[in-house]
């Protein structure tokens, strides 16, 4: 049975997404051996899904409309640089998002939909971040030099949309290609 490698995420827009693409920039000039990733690829990951059945990616496109009709638009404020697992040891150079409950809320629908349908996924704490690169190999250098950034505010965003994405790794990082796309029309402060 052929598998793909999935996600469900909300892809980035708007005039904040260019100053993140900015920021990651000055980060590229500053910080020596991190793997950036692509701007065009940048999205928040509500569910990470692994390797699934076209089947099962099927199954989580139809079910995600009923997320879509359900949940408004929810703004987040973008600031605060991070690392994964800490900046004293990073692996992951990341920019925190902050959306309060109505971004819990529309990751939480998401985890709920995916039990419901029995699908597997990555179920670690929800920590809304954007990952902007990935370090080769830690170095306690790097920890010291992202942090002028960690205060870094970028503006809020907008997200209206979730993408079912097929993800295919290639030596130069993630190629991401959408599935199935559901825009976010319920009514603010009022779920279905």
């Amino acid at each position: 049975m052929k598998t793909v490698r999935a996600f469900i995420a909300a892809p980035l827009e708007g005039s904040t997404f260019d100053k993140i693409v900015h920021l990651q920039q000055e980060l590229a000039a500053t910080l020596p051996g991190i793997r950036w990733v692509q701007p065009q690829t940048l999205h928040l990951t509500l569910a990470f899904l692994g390797d699934i059945s076209e089947e099962s990616l099927e199954r989580i496109g139809g079910s995600m409309l009923s997320i879509g009709d359900s949940f408004a638009p929810v703004d987040v404020l973008v600031g605060g640089l991070g690392a994964f697992p800490s900046l004293k040891r990073p692996r992951v150079v990341w920019l925190g998002l902050e959306g309060g409950r109505p971004l819990l809320d529309l990751q939480a629908a998401v985890a709920d939909m995916l039990r419901k349908l029995q699908m597997p996924w990555d179920d670690k704490p929800f920590k809304p971040h954007l990952t902007l690169g990935r370090c080769r190999q830690p170095a306690l250098a790097i920890g010291q030099l992202l942090a002028p950034f960690t205060q870094r505010q970028c503006g809020q965003l907008r997200i209206s949309r979730l993408v079912l994405y097929e993800s295919h790794l290639t030596a130069k990082g993630a190629n991401h290609l959408p599935r199935r796309e559901t825009m976010l029309t319920g009514t603010p402060g009022c779920r279905h």
